[in-house]
């Protein structure tokens, strides 16, 4: 019989090799089954070993007991090597950061279990500075042109494994290679073209109107604006993307699809950076809460789809790209792109308008001689007409205001650099690592705003000397990464902004707290702010 000594140090040294030799290598996020089963197998092998090699008389529970020691000593052995590897001998080493973040994802788990990642990202870059080391093989820059230099023209990144998350549906957005993302995009351009948003204009006006019918309800009744603008902006997505919207407006409650949508980003939101657990999810515990929210989402968004096969908005643009296949194309490659699609225009059609409408009452609620002066500028002009809103210097400048203080997407974003690195300045960053830019942060860095966390519309037109490097303001991404409905997005918040308050002035409901939706803001993909409640004013 072999020493135990022999039997548990052979294991430890399994571990060892299975990091250098296996998992130190590419990426591993697209394998959890294979990597789960195998480890099964591995464990059964080593019982199997024990009963017919090593010690068939060792009677059953020694057996058992030394298999139980023999695998754990190899997974000491694997997270070991993973941990000197990471903290002596990675390539980031000499890059700050904290030391747990460096050894491994799960920290940042922890501190980002409320879901408030833009805060932590603020923490980090004041007590660490630019350039920190916030996992084993990421860096998170705070520089006011790291999105124009991730994603510019000249970028030579690639998306990071988040982008993978869908798998196998995928989309202009959900897709990592960079040439279909190419081809991709050319139908989300076309969907929402220039004549496309004309098209959609009309309708959103309509719309719109009837949320200043259903505000009007309330009388003198706070209204809970997290819950009517959730309401406005996925009837507003069903209307120029489906043909028809879900009448969340109409019946003044919560249409369940968008319900399970937002139980599926709340899911996201901790493990955001760490698409490993999130495949891992959905292929062991697809029934699990949260999780089946998720995949429920999906299949709301694809019967949608289904549905739409005639009309002309959004959807038929990917529905004739599903129609007219290349000869490369397979039907399941065309079905997986139908779907990714779908879920893509949903998420982005819908809950991205949210937090900018929401964060914009707030702001307009909190700087009432803004709301007043964006009222002058409208009070004489036809607010269905998106063209003259366009150019009211005041709406406009709240608009960009509100996206700088409150981006969409606070944090995340990650890109993979390039095999020959990437420079900031005079720091380097080596090939092959995420590179993480935080919005949030960018945006309200002194080095960018002058009084960057003051709300200050007029830094957008007439005071242009508040604004020192504008690279840090991209609530819409930059270059060919740029979000292709920005032009869609700006008709609505502005037809949202324009009519409510041509017909209502707008402040906090009595004995509220007004720091609540900032306070209390989650980070769930898209920004969440925290709870607003306002009065809408009739003002003849």
């Amino acid at each position: 019989m072999l020493s135990s000594v022999i039997l548990f140090a052979g294991s430890s040294a399994f571990g060892v090799l299975a990091h250098i030799g296996l998992f130190i290598h590419g990426e591993w996020h697209m394998r959890t089954k294979p990597i789960v089963f195998g480890h099964i197998t591995l464990l059964c092998s080593i019982w199997w070993i024990l009963v017919t090699k090593v010690s068939p008389s060792g009677g059953t529970g020694w057996q058992l007991h030394t298999t139980g020691l023999m695998f754990a000593s190899y997974l000491a052995g694997l997270f070991s090597s993973m941990t000197i590897y990471r903290l002596f001998f990675h390539r980031l080493r000499h890059f700050p950061g904290p030391k747990l973040a460096a050894v491994t994802k799960f920290w940042q788990i922890f501190h980002n279990r409320n879901s408030t990642n833009y805060l932590l990202m603020t923490r980090i870059h004041e007590e660490y500075g630019s350039f920190v080391r916030t996992g084993p093989n990421e860096i998170t820059v705070f520089h006011t042109g790291a999105v124009e230099i991730l994603d510019g023209p000249k970028n030579k990144t690639y998306k990071d494994g988040w982008y993978d998350i869908l798998q196998p549906r995928t989309s202009s957005i959900f897709t990592r290679n960079e040439e279909h993302h190419k081809i991709r995009r050319k139908i989300w351009s076309q969907s929402v073209s220039t004549k496309a948003v004309n098209d959609y204009a009309p309708r959103l006006a309509r719309l719109t109107e009837k949320l200043g019918d259903r505000v009007a309800s309330y009388g003198a009744e706070p209204v809970n604006v997290n819950d009517i603008m959730s309401w406005y902006s996925f009837d507003a997505m069903g209307e120029v993307t489906f043909g028809e919207d879900f009448g969340m407006m109409r019946s003044n409650k919560w249409h369940p699809a968008m319900w399970r949508q937002h139980q599926a980003l709340s899911l996201l939101a901790p493990i955001n950076d760490i698409p490993w657990i999130v495949r891992f999810a959905f292929a062991f515990f697809p029934w699990l809460g949260k999780v089946k929210d998720f995949l429920g989402m999906i299949a709301f968004c694809e019967e949608q789809m289904e549905k739409r096969m005639k009309d002309t908005n959004i959807a038929s643009w990917f529905i004739d790209e599903y129609n007219k296949p290349t000869s490369a194309d397979t039907l399941a490659s065309r079905q997986a792109l139908l779907s990714g699609n779908s879920v893509t225009v949903v998420v982005a059609g819908s809950d991205t308008a949210r937090a900018t409408l929401i964060s914009t009452w707030y702001f307009l609620a909190k700087h009432q001689k803004d709301a007043e002066k964006v009222y002058d500028e409208i009070k004489d002009v036809d607010v269905t007409d998106a063209n003259a809103l366009a150019q009211l210097p005041h709406l406009n400048g709240v608009i960009h205001e509100a996206l700088r203080l409150v981006p969409p997407q606070l944090t995340g974003g990650g890109r993979i650099t390039g095999p020959e690195g990437l420079w900031f300045d005079d720091t380097w960053i080596p090939g092959g690592v995420k590179v993480t830019a935080p919005k949030y942060v960018l945006a309200r860095m002194p080095e960018a705003f002058e009084h960057p966390n003051e709300f200050i519309p007029e830094r957008w037109y007439s005071q242009p000397e508040l604004c020192h490097d504008k690279r840090a303001y991209a609530p819409f991404n930059t270059g060919n990464r740029m979000c292709v409905g920005k032009t869609l997005a700006w008709v609505e918040l502005r037809y949202v902004a324009a009519i409510l308050l041509k017909r209502f002035k707008i402040r906090f409901s009595e004995q509220y707290d007004s720091e609540a939706p900032m306070r209390d803001m989650k980070d769930q993909v898209t920004a969440q702010p925290g709870p607003t409640w306002c009065v809408f004013e009739p003002r003849n």
